[in-house]
């Protein structure tokens, strides 16, 4: 018995792992391409137009909240909760998505012309926004069930798709049509999502599982709810930077903190794509009582996010001289700050998965309510003051003290020990101080770059175990 329970530890840790690596380097390669394509925008639009997009992407992420009321959280616990039945869940938090869409939609469409003024943003992009909110939920619910069932295959395809897709048509419509370049540049990002959402709505239909169930219901609203207030804070937090920007500075200067934040969300996608194939595999552990297993894997995880966050902080300069060029050069110091925003709030998802899976939700909204009023705050007084430069910092600084307020909860009043705490401050802290060494070695190349060497190398010597298992397994399979 015990050694098929081992044997069944092991094939869930091999799958789990495989689609944890899949969706890293899927979620790398597809911001790569982005990354890539980005100089080539930033080129043909000018720096209003990039904003005007941007300003889009901060209102969908922001609105997307009250489409989905989170539910997908849920789609985790639910799969512990109803063996069996994921399926049926999945599809019935699917309608109620849509029915909340649609609702969100039609205000959207009766007060166009309001609200393109409010949001600083031409109707026609009003008009794309609510295509944005109907699609874009039936995709994630679709991308969270393959990642759940580690259907990494289908996962990565769907994301492959939506970025190639975006991308070369947005080229065509920003090259072939004289239209304002900023709408042409959101209707490229659109339509391929509008298109495929349509694909797997039907194919839910087809399934039978988009249907109310009232139980399914109120488990995930119950479980999600508490996380809704949580989430559009959140949204609020790392979007409102811009909104603010837009409004206080302009859509030129939004246009610019643009370029220097999608670099440094760069971070984002990676700790992104490592969370998200943790995850599954967190769940099944904790629900084992494999508390030393995960505790143990923590330290590497956290680790990996903070070198990566430190490359990113380190080759700045060069970056936004190739996404943007010089026009965009004022940029670059924000990307330190927002990068370490970016680890603060990698660092406390761990303790945000706890709380996910113990159901213990209620706080956590609280939590993130403060950490969003103090952000608009703090962007109130500081942006008109300093420029754009502020808000990057403003973030940071929310997004610590968000990280901060989840630690306590977790570790004192859900009195929930599990992971070595004093090793994840510990990691942080030494990222904060290299990062301003980094910072300050912007106008020393030579120093910056003996830096950038050291670290390498010591992040070989910290992940050499992993590395050198890499290698082993890929010589291993082309000697068969």
């Amino acid at each position: 018995m015990a050694k098929e329970i081992n044997e069944k530890n092991t094939d869930i840790n091999k799958v789990a792992l495989k689609a944890g690596s899949w969706y890293v380097f899927s979620s790398v390669m597809l911001r790569a391409i982005s990354m890539l394509t980005t100089p080539i925008f930033a080129r043909l639009m000018t720096t209003d137009d990039f904003g005007v997009a941007s300003t889009f992407s901060s209102w969908a992420s922001i609105l997307v909240v009250f489409c989905t009321l989170n539910l997908t959280f849920s789609i985790g616990r639910a799969k512990l909760d109803y063996p069996g039945r994921l399926d049926e869940y999945i599809g019935s938090m699917q309608l109620l998505s849509l029915l909340l869409s649609g609702m969100v939609v039609l205000v959207l469409f009766v007060f166009s012309g309001s609200l393109s003024d409010f949001m600083a943003i031409p109707k026609p992009a009003v008009f794309f926004l609510g295509i944005q909110l109907i699609s874009g939920p039936i995709i994630d619910f679709y991308q969270n069930g393959t990642r759940y069932r580690y259907r990494y295959k289908e996962n990565v395809a769907i994301g492959w798709y939506l970025c190639v897709a975006n991308i070369l048509l947005s080229l065509f419509l920003v090259l072939c049509i004289d239209y304002e370049k900023g709408v042409l540049r959101i209707a490229g990002g659109v339509v391929p999502a509008f298109l495929l959402g349509l694909f797997l709505l039907s194919k839910s239909i087809k399934s039978g599982y988009l249907r109310y169930n009232k139980e399914f219901w109120l488990y995930g609203v119950t479980l999600s709810a508490p996380l809704i207030l949580h989430e559009i804070s959140h949204s609020i937090l790392s979007q409102s930077d811009r909104i603010f920007i837009s409004r206080i500075c302009g859509s030129s200067d939004a246009g610019i903190y643009s370029i220097a934040y999608n670099y440094g969300c760069l971070l984002i996608v990676v700790t992104g794509a490592i969370s998200n194939g943790w995850l599954p595999w967190f769940h099944d552990k904790f629900f084992e009582k494999a508390f030393n297993e995960i505790k143990k894997n923590t330290k590497t995880v956290v680790m990996l996010g903070c070198y990566i966050g430190l490359a990113c902080i380190a080759l700045a300069p060069e970056a936004v001289a190739i996404l943007g060029g010089s026009r965009y050069a004022k940029g670059v110091l924000c990307i330190a700050p927002v990068t370490l925003g970016i680890v603060c709030q990698y660092i406390y998802t761990h303790y945000v998965n706890i709380e996910m899976h113990l159901k213990k939700t209620k706080f956590v909204p609280i939590g993130a309510l403060l950490a969003a009023v103090l952000n608009l705050i703090l962007n109130a007084v500081f942006i008109p003051k300093y420029g754009f430069v502020a808000a990057a910092y403003t973030t940071f600084g929310c997004y610590f003290v968000l990280m901060l307020i989840h630690y306590v909860y977790s570790r004192w009043i859900l009195k929930v020990s599990l992971y070595d705490d004093l090793f994840m401050f510990g990691a942080l802290l030494v990222t904060f101080l290299i990062s301003g060494i980094l910072v300050w070695s912007y106008s020393h190349t030579v120093a910056r770059f003996t830096f950038l060497v050291l670290g390498f190398v010591s992040f070989l010597i910290c992940f050499r175990k992993y590395i050198i298992s890499w290698v082993q397994n890929r010589v291993n399979r082309r000697s068969k």
